[in-house]
């Protein structure tokens, strides 16, 4: 088998390879759901109105899904509809697409690992359907490709790169409130890169971040008129909005002090409870599979996540498998972030949650394929 050959040939065409197949899976998803615009799409919708009238939001909380609201702001302003707001939403998908591509193309060896990596992501329906919702998880989606991206190709070493880092973390940021969570991994892929005297100096902000988040976990959680910070453990929530059957455990708890206070005091007198709830909600969040979904549908899922977990964590214990650290970085303070958030609160109804960073997981999972399949090609050869 000549793969230099076939490795030149995805080099060349690899590009417009990406962009027809992104072209055909974007027609097949739009053809079987359409231009979705109901349910949580309403609000958003109601919201981009009502900001072209007022000026304002609803509520304070949708500046943490403003970058869909502006989306269709911008296209009711240029009085291009629900339609132009789609075709503004896919081309953000597109070049998400495109510059991730530009980016996995520095972070592999061989061409063809770049664009396998995202017609698998094109293909598998869970993720990339989202394109044709008018939800904010397909702007979200696509902010976290490109943010991966920016920091695999641009690196912190200038003042220009390190603005450019923040302001699509900040668009990450106002796309999901959980975009929050990238300020973490972000810190620490920073961290990781910095030098011996700016570890000193980021090791000190450390400081200064973790009162930040402990005084907005108290904001978040005294602000929220329906829920409150030990409610997924009161109700048994696996699913966020989806409390279990009653009764429920009779739990230790108190309703003084802060919710950060509230929590420490769940934990501590309640955690035989905490531990058994977590371990169902991290078996929801990484495997994905559902009660209420079929078996067909489940099976799906559960091949594809075993496969990529099982690849990935293979490839940590890999001496020899040499890959960008502080991608790796990044991509397991993002996973570590995620497992404390869904831990400490509830899994998503449709996966979303895992689904946001599914695509690190098939990148971490790439490099170890990759790592094999070289070797045993260099063998055959």
């Amino acid at each position: 088998m000549n793969t230099n050959a076939l490795n030149q040939s995805f080099a060349k065409y690899g590009k417009l390879s990406l962009f027809l197949a992104w072209t055909a899976t974007t027609l097949i998803y739009l053809k079987l759901f359409g231009i979705f615009t109901n349910l949580e799409a309403v609000k958003y919708i109601n919201e981009a109105h009502r900001f072209l009238e007022t000026g304002s939001f609803s509520a304070p909380r949708f500046w943490f899904y403003s970058i869909t609201i502006f989306i269709l702001a911008i296209a009711f302003k240029l009085k291009i509809g629900i339609t132009g707001a789609f075709i503004l939403q896919s081309l953000l998908n597109l070049f998400a697409y495109h510059i991730f591509f530009n980016a996995l193309t520095r972070l592999f060896k061989n061409s063809i690992t770049p664009l396998c990596i995202v017609l698998y992501l094109l293909l598998f329906s869970p993720y990339q359907s989202w394109v044709v919702f008018l939800y904010s998880e397909s702007a979200f989606f696509s902010l976290i490709l490109i943010l991966f991206s920016i920091l695999v190709l641009y690196k912190p070493d200038t003042k220009k790169n390190l603005l450019l880092i923040g302001v699509v973390l900040v668009l990450v940021i106002l796309a999901r409130p959980l975009g929050i969570l990238f300020a973490g991994s972000t810190y620490l892929y920073l961290f990781y890169l910095a030098s011996h005297k700016w570890k000193k100096v980021l090791g000190f902000a450390s400081l200064a971040l973790l009162a930040a988040a402990y005084y907005s976990i108290n904001i978040i959680f005294s602000t929220i008129p329906d829920w409150h910070i030990t409610q997924a453990f009161e109700q048994e929530s696996i699913i966020c909005n989806l409390p279990a059957t009653p009764p429920y455990a009779t739990l230790n708890l108190t309703t003084t002090g802060s919710p950060v206070f509230q929590l420490w005091y769940y934990l501590s007198h309640n955690f035989a409870h905490f531990l058994h709830f977590s371990g169902v909600k991290l078996k929801y969040f990484f495997l994905m599979a559902r009660p209420y979904y079929s078996k067909g549908h489940n099976y799906f899922l559960l091949v594809n996540t075993t496969i990529i977990y099982f690849f990935m964590i293979a490839g940590l214990f890999l001496k020899h498998l040499k890959f960008e650290r502080s991608a790796v970085v990044f991509a397991t303070g993002t996973t570590l972030l995620y497992t404390i958030t869904i831990i400490f609160q509830c899994d998503d109804y449709h996966n979303r949650f895992v689904l946001s960073i599914y695509p690190l997981f098939v990148v971490l999972s790439a490099r170890t394929i990759e790592y094999v399949l070289l070797r045993f090609f260099k063998h055959y050869k």
